[in-house]
């Protein structure tokens, strides 16, 4: 009788030390995970959690057992009518903890020996910031995709009206004697309609899609009009800019609005680089490092007075392929366009006016 209980006593003391074994293994790999794992009773209170969850919630395992989810993570899955371990596996919606979004998802422990009852449930956080980030991306790009569709509807049954307006401007300016009155609004008037209708057309063609046939630029005059365009996003923050043309033949041939778009965003980019009160300079020049190419030197200083460097804050436009903290609005875009004009962007050496970005355009467009 005495062999017997000693038996007993020993397969007891050999299935506990292989229960606590079991269970220190499955705790040491639910801790190697990356996921905030906790393990929950049928009841809704925390039995474990693994570090990661507890380092999510800043809390201590000891000050997480015995929590409801309501009281631990103030996003419990346990409502009053419902028994969430009764149910399958599940989404339970999304958490925001810091800079980081975490989905929830819930899933029952079925007892070992039992297939219909549950006697608890595991919650299992993952983290979704990227992916989050990326559906966030591909809605803009959605948005805008939809509005240059509405752009080109737009400036169809805009030119319609333009064209009556300058049609009868140019009419009545027929009839009328230079230095009579009236004859200077009506100038105004026509140089303000075709205006608009060559900025409609410059729309247009960035909403076409496919390439479009290449011509002759007067580059000075492109990033004239570039910074037209950017002049009200660069006032507002009162940044001043100066446009300098050093050689007599700044011609070169390629997609004038694609190009003046390319421009806009740099300038665009340049002028958040440099900040409020700051600086930008546009020269245009012969360039010395590629031959037969006209080269744009943009140049900042920062409200301060200190020379800025575009190699820090603008990194990602010379990065090609290189994903960096630094990409601006439209610098992709931007980088796209040069190389499809065969356009050389590079970074030029620290000097005593900071660090320039320089753009080669190739005179030829072949």
């Amino acid at each position: 009788m005495q062999s017997k209980s000693n038996n007993l006593k020993a397969r007891n003391s050999s299935t506990m030390r292989k229960s606590v074994a079991s269970s220190k293994q499955w705790s040491s790999i639910l801790n190697s995970l990356s996921d905030p794992i906790s393990i929950h009773a049928q009841s809704g209170e925390i039995v474990w959690a693994n570090e990661k969850c507890c380092e999510v919630y800043s809390k201590s395992l000891s000050e997480l057992t015995g929590l409801t989810c309501a009281q631990a993570f103030c996003d419990g899955p346990v409502s009053a009518t419902r028994d969430p371990v009764a149910e399958m596996a599940q989404p339970e919606g999304v958490v925001t903890l810091g800079n980081k979004v975490w989905s929830v998802m819930i899933k029952p422990l079925a007892e070992p020996l039992s297939n219909d009852r549950a006697s608890g449930f595991i919650r299992v956080m993952s983290d979704v910031t990227a992916e989050r980030g990326t559906h966030r991306k591909l809605l803009e790009a959605e948005r805008f995709a939809s509005l240059g569709q509405m752009l080109f509807g737009i400036a169809h049954n805009v030119g319609t009206p333009l064209n009556i307006i300058s049609g009868y401007a140019e009419f009545l300016l027929m009839r009328m004697d230079p230095d009579e009155q009236g004859h200077k609004e009506l100038s105004a008037i026509l140089d303000q309609a075709k205006r608009i209708a060559v900025l409609l057309n410059e729309a247009l063609d960035l909403a076409r899609p496919g390439r479009r046939p290449t011509s002759a630029i007067d580059i000075k005059a492109l990033l004239s009009d570039s910074l037209d365009l950017a002049a009200h996003y660069l006032r507002r923050d009162g940044i001043q800019t100066h446009l300098t043309c050093a050689t007599s033949a700044p011609l070169i041939y390629g997609e004038a609005p694609r190009l003046r778009q390319a421009f806009f965003c740099l300038l665009l980019n340049a002028g958040k680089s440099v900040g409020p009160g700051g600086r930008v300079e546009i020269l245009i020049a012969e360039s010395r490092e590629m031959p037969d190419a006209v080269s744009v030197r943009l140049l900042g200083s920062e409200g301060t007075g200190q020379v800025h460097d575009f190699a820090r804050s603008l990194e990602s436009l010379v990065g090609a392929g290189k994903q960096t903290k630094t990409a601006g609005d439209g610098l992709s875009l931007a980088r796209h366009t040069f190389d499809e004009a065969g356009a050389i962007v590079i970074f030029d050496e620290f000097d005593e006016r900071g660090v320039s970005i320089l753009v080669h355009l190739p005179v030829n467009a072949s």
